[in-house]
């Protein structure tokens, strides 16, 4: 049967939804409340998740809480060029793997620089929340590189 023939309709469909953090929970409340920014320690190997897990993906044991940054280094990066579907950011911008310190992972940010020759691996930067949190990861606003 040629591809002709067969009928197509598409459809958009929105689905509103509530989705529980679980044991994680208080990492965004912690945004939003206090602006800190928490990991997670496995109490057996000792590694600092962030953003957190409940239980250790290595050890399989429950993770105990602890603060991390708000200061921390840049992993990896990528500056955007053309405009994403729902981000509400003026092109280009950049996104960023931060390992806060504290922790032995990274969590997604955006970065405040967008300047190729100004960006590299290793650069310090600190935590930047928004006026009005609401308890979201994109309570951090973005990190600024920090200068000094």
């Amino acid at each position: 049967m040629k591809d002709e023939n067969i009928f197509k309709a598409y459809y958009k469909i929105e689905a509103e939804y509530m989705y529980s953090y679980g044991r994680i929970s208080r990492f965004f409340s912690e945004l939003k409340d206090n602006k800190r920014i928490m990991g997670t320690k496995c109490s057996k190997c000792g590694i600092v998740f962030c953003p957190p897990t409940s239980d250790c993906p290595k050890c399989w044991v429950p993770t105990e809480w602890v603060e991390v940054g708000p200061k921390g280094t840049l992993l990896h990066y990528t500056v955007i060029g053309l405009q994403p579907i729902h981000v509400d950011r003026k092109v280009p911008f950049t996104i960023g793997l931060v390992k806060f310190d504290g922790a032995d992972t990274g969590l997604m940010c955006f970065i405040d620089e967008t300047d190729l020759k100004k960006l590299k691996r290793g650069l310090r930067v600190e935590a930047i929340f928004k006026g009005k949190r609401e308890g979201y990861v994109t309570d951090i606003d973005h990190c600024r590189v920090i200068t000094d």
